[in-house]
């Protein structure tokens, strides 16, 4: 395998990793509401917010 063929395949790598990086950041913030919506209801008491 060439240089140029690894450096080809790192860039579609690192391209595959920026993607599922992004899908996981968006997943942590979805499971960010959901745990700060738990904490209200189940700490406060509450289902509303103050």
């Amino acid at each position: 395998m060439s240089v140029e063929e690894k450096l080809q395949e790192l860039i579609k790598e690192n391209e595959r990793l920026k993607k599922d990086n992004d899908a996981m950041k968006k997943v942590i913030i979805q499971m960010r509401g959901t745990l700060n919506r738990m904490i209200t209801f189940y700490v406060t008491g509450s289902s509303r917010k103050s």
